[in-house]
């Protein structure tokens, strides 16, 4: 058994524990196995290669867009396998443990735990309704839920990024909560709250000629250069910026109609549209925090490491469910390597990509 380690944990959701995957799940994965051929498709992500076996078309049609540009040649043991089905298309039962029971579930506690883990960590989120399983040991992880039609928009713009934040942060890399653009081979990692600009600065600076990597989730890989690396190539904002601000889009969202909620965002795949324009990787450069501004010009200011710290961590810390709790000196160590500024944003949104690049341009 390996040595516990320290995770942080919500009551939002619970966490099954590893017999729970030994009794229930992997009998059902074997079943399924002994009785279908997966569709196999490989990416790349920060160097590593994932492997996903599709047992589910429409999981398939659903989740593999966003992942479309980062998508590689088999070949080779891949250094991750998940597994990822749906009951209804694989026509089988999978019995979820009752939140309080504790032969299968952790208790429920809102605070820094230490929990034994035997390599494995495993969660089902409510609101989404999956089971998200990653068993370090064998390299494999584990994604269900019970209908693919059910599945939320936000999990096909940003599929897996539980498991693929687990699976990363064992070697160092970080999941964080930010969109990446890049210009002459120099990136900016956006990080802020959501709704303070974000995915409109990232399509303003795309609009503007630079590279994107994403706008809501990106990894940073810490190394002699600190490294952006593209996961999804997925777009989200409201319809009616869209329309407004970004009309080339508004013909290719993907879900106009097919939103969760109401006054929710909708989604556009970049690299659709745009193959060249959407990277996988590019060195960091400044960390830049979004904030909207009562003035037409957007400026670029100096912010200090703490304020880059209070605008990234929370955000990062509490959409990404049972980190490991040192990703904090992760994401600080980012921090106290690469310059931080202020993005304060003019209501010229045309210009703030322009304004980007000149700042770019003119940084050595």
């Amino acid at each position: 058994m390996n040595n516990p380690q320290s995770y942080i944990v919500s009551t939002k959701h619970f966490r099954p524990t590893k017999k729970y995957f030994d009794d229930i799940v992997v009998p059902v994965m074997n079943d399924i196995a002994g009785s279908m051929t997966p569709i196999k498709k490989t990416y790349e992500i920060a160097g590593k290669t994932i492997c996903l076996n599709f047992y589910s078309e429409n999981l398939l049609k659903k989740m593999s867009k966003a992942l479309v540009h980062i998508e590689k040649d088999s070949g080779g043991s891949p250094n991750l396998t998940v597994c990822l089905w749906d009951s209804v298309s694989t026509n089988t039962h999978l019995a979820l443990p009752m939140g309080d029971d504790p032969e299968y579930t952790y208790p429920r506690e809102v605070n820094t735990k230490t929990i034994p883990h035997d390599s494995f960590l495993g969660i089902y989120l409510n609101g989404e309704e999956t089971l998200n399983l990653y068993d370090e040991r064998n390299n494999t992880a584990y994604f269900w839920i019970n209908n693919a039609d059910s599945l939320p928009y936000r999990l096909c713009a940003s599929p897996l990024k539980v498991i693929l934040n687990w699976f990363l942060s064992k070697d160092g890399a970080q999941l964080i909560h930010g969109g990446v653009v890049s210009w002459k081979e120099k990136a900016i990692l956006l990080t802020a709250k959501g709704g303070t600009g974000k995915s409109t600065t990232a399509l303003s600076c795309f609009f503007a000629g630079m590279s994107y990597l994403g706008d809501d989730y990106v990894t940073i890989k810490s190394g002699d250069v600190i490294t952006a690396h593209s996961i999804f190539n997925s777009a989200k904002l409201f319809p009616q910026s869209f329309h407004n601000t970004f009309p080339a889009l508004k013909n290719s969202i993907w879900n106009e109609k097919g939103t969760d909620k109401e006054n929710e965002k909708v989604v556009v795949f970049l690299s659709e549209l745009y193959p060249r324009q959407v990277i996988k990787t590019a060195p960091l450069h400044a960390i830049m925090i979004p904030v909207i501004k009562d003035f037409q010009e957007t400026k670029i200011v100096p912010a200090s490491k703490i304020q880059t710290m209070v605008s990234m961590m929370p955000t990062t810390l509490f959409q990404l469910s049972l980190m490991r709790s040192n990703k904090i000196a992760g994401l600080r160590s980012v921090v106290e390597r690469t310059p931080c500024y202020f993005l304060e944003l003019g209501s010229d949104i045309n210009g703030v990509g322009e304004t980007i690049k000149s700042f770019l341009s003119n940084e050595r």
